[in-house]
């Protein structure tokens, strides 16, 4: 007896034409990571479920309630990877890449979150993301904000704004923490369970809370930045001048802590905010979030080394850039309408010595009428249209038609022989 499967809710199938969308990005950050000097790295999908309990903390959302994990056929507690900063440590500090003086990662690929779903967001979910390890300096973190500033314009995505704030050192926080619980402690009888609980275990993280009852109070709490120390002030004012140098405008949000326990001194968001406020994404227009946490590598095994990085979300950013008209297409230079018999074989060695010399060109295996062979290439909206019958074979020459012309016009059809066909698309 059959049975009609469909995908698991919240996986996604990636499929033509808007695969072209993410190949494109992916593309484009390969490229433009690599000229940065940052180099790819794959981590498992599976870790050990402790990796993000003690990286991510036991209190966010994502370990109390997001994260796939399941015990394996070895009685060991492992989780799907629902971020990729926690596994990239790990890596660095488990092949000695922590002995190097600087080192600079990015990565791309799934992440598994049992979230509830909202525009854009899945529970595979893929992101990509940038590391830097090895410098405390301010130019290291404005480093990778600019390299994200520029991978968005680099793909297209206009109207981002760049919230920037500073959560200081671990020695800066308990004077801040005791003023935070000051400040929410006569209210707490209000609370939700849930918000209580964050109160207990990390006030902070009250920040980010999405509950529209705490909102009043989260506008009026006590600022993080009134209580950082003389370092990491002045780290934040270096970061500001060197972004300011470099053109990139941003504006100081007190209220950004990131949703990750292992940040320090700088968080930054880019969020989109497009003229009119006609967003795409829905009320929630963040496209990148990241920051600098210098004591993670410490907190899982390594040495002391500084490090800053950030991740963005593909599926939010193949969302904006198709709501913006931004789909590449990958359309055949040319399309060669077959006969049957001796000549189909003749026409697809042609086809074949062309695509291995790197030219996009395209035939219908089935062959059938050119009627029919015409309205498949103008579906695949080729360039260039052409039949390789007897008359071609013999002379050696092709008549191409251009597809996106009108019919009249003098450059509608062309004569090309075989012998340069090759050069001559690749002019065009």
């Amino acid at each position: 007896m059959s049975q009609k499967f469909a995908a698991v809710k919240g996986m996604n199938d990636l499929l033509p034409p808007q695969i072209e969308t993410w190949q494109f990005l992916e593309r484009t950050a390969r490229e433009l990571f690599g000229t940065w000097g940052y180099s790819e790295v794959r981590t498992p999908i599976l870790e050990d479920t402790g990796l993000f309990v003690r990286s991510v903390g036991e209190v966010t959302d994502i370990v109390s309630k997001e994260m796939y994990t399941f015990t394996d056929k070895g009685d060991r507690s492992v989780t799907m990877r629902p971020e990729n900063t926690a596994p990239a440590v790990r890596a660095y500090i488990e092949h000695g890449f922590a002995q190097q003086p600087v080192t600079r990662w990015y990565y791309l690929g799934p992440m598994f979150r049992y979230e509830r779903m909202k525009t854009g967001r899945y529970r595979q979910f893929y992101q990509l993301g940038a590391e830097a390890y090895g410098s405390q300096d301010a130019s290291q973190d404005v480093e990778n904000i600019a390299l994200a500033w520029h991978f968005l314009k680099a793909v297209g995505v206009q109207h981002v704004t760049l919230h920037l704030n500073s959560l200081g050192d671990a020695a800066d926080r308990p004077k801040y923490l005791e003023a935070l619980k000051a400040h929410f402690a006569p209210h707490l009888a209000t609370f939700s369970d849930a918000a209580k609980d964050t109160f207990e275990r990390n006030t902070m993280r009250l920040l980010d809370t999405k509950e529209e009852a705490l909102k009043p109070l989260i506008e009026s709490a006590p600022r993080v930045g009134d209580f950082l120390g003389e370092a990491a002030a002045k780290h934040f004012d270096e970061v500001k001048a060197l972004l300011t140098t470099l053109g990139i405008p941003f504006v100081i949000d007190p209220k950004l802590v990131r949703g990750l326990d292992y940040y320090t001194r700088t968080t930054f968001e880019f969020i989109y905010e497009p003229p009119g406020g006609d967003n795409a994404l829905g009320t929630a227009g963040t496209v990148c979030g990241g920051g600098r946490y210098d004591n993670l590598v410490k907190e899982l095994g390594g040495p002391e080394k500084p490090a800053v990085g950030f991740a963005m979300g593909l599926d939010r950013l193949v969302l904006l850039l198709e709501s913006l008209g931004k789909r590449p297409e990958r359309r055949p230079l040319l399309f060669l309408a077959t006969m049957d018999g001796e000549l189909k074989a003749h026409a697809v060695k042609l086809v074949t010595e062309l695509r291995t010399q790197g030219l996009f060109v395209d035939f219908d295996p089935r062959g059938g009428k050119i009627k029919r062979q015409v309205e498949r290439a103008s579906t695949l909206k080729a360039r260039y249209f052409g039949v390789y019958g007897e008359q071609e074979h013999q002379s050696r020459t092709l008549k191409l038609k251009a597809m996106d012309l009108p019919d009249g016009d003098p450059n509608k059809e062309v004569q090309v022989g075989l012998d340069t066909l090759a050069d001559w698309l690749r002019a065009r």
